[in-house]
């Protein structure tokens, strides 16, 4: 395939909407009081022994939920993913915010998070932002369907709009973006 036309972000909403109860302007959810006691529960309920701190952080667009903690080290985060492939952690927890707040929707992303946005609000929002005649090239680390990559890469792959890679990670990705620097003139 050619070379991806640019790398996007999406920032449609603010994760300060999101716990405060809006959607939009209109429809009121559960306040953020309620969203954050839940999720500090679940923190508790876990039985992976290490908390870093930083486990509830506000991003543009989403909320993202982490056991371990944002601030953990590289070798933290692999004991975690370890933890979370045996016990597969991360999506019982999705699936059980997703029954409390029907409003949003969570999903693991990346290696230790999760990922809540309004309903409709995921990653697949951003394709409004593109030309018809766009080739979007799309590099995801979750497009299984309970991952937070997995909305976008639907609509890019139904839609015939170009390509859903699946990478391991960022230096996967930086990988693949490098060789698509070489093969230009």
């Amino acid at each position: 395939p050619p070379p991806p036309p640019a790398l996007f972000f999406f920032t449609h909403t603010r994760a300060e909407e999101i716990l405060s109860g809006l959607v939009g302007s209109e429809m009121c959810i559960r306040d953020s009081y309620h969203v954050r006691t839940w999720l500090l529960e679940k923190l508790e309920e876990s039985d992976f022994p290490l908390r870093t701190g930083l486990h509830i952080e506000e991003r543009v667009g989403m909320i993202n939920f982490s056991v371990v903690g944002r601030n953990a080290t590289i070798g933290e985060r692999k004991l975690y993913v370890k933890h979370d492939k045996e016990r597969n952690e991360r999506n019982f927890i999705a699936e059980l915010f997703n029954k409390e707040f029907v409003e949003l929707v969570a999903r693991p992303g990346g290696e230790t998070g999760i990922d809540i946005s309004p309903k409709g609000k995921d990653k697949s929002q951003i394709i409004y932002d593109f030309h018809q005649d766009d080739t979007l090239h799309f590099f995801g680390d979750r497009m299984d369907p309970q991952g937070n990559d997995y909305p976008l890469k639907k609509v890019i792959i139904d839609n015939d709009l170009g390509f859903a890679i699946q990478v391991n990670g960022w230096k996967d990705t930086w990988e693949m973006l490098d060789a698509y620097n070489v093969d230009r003139p």
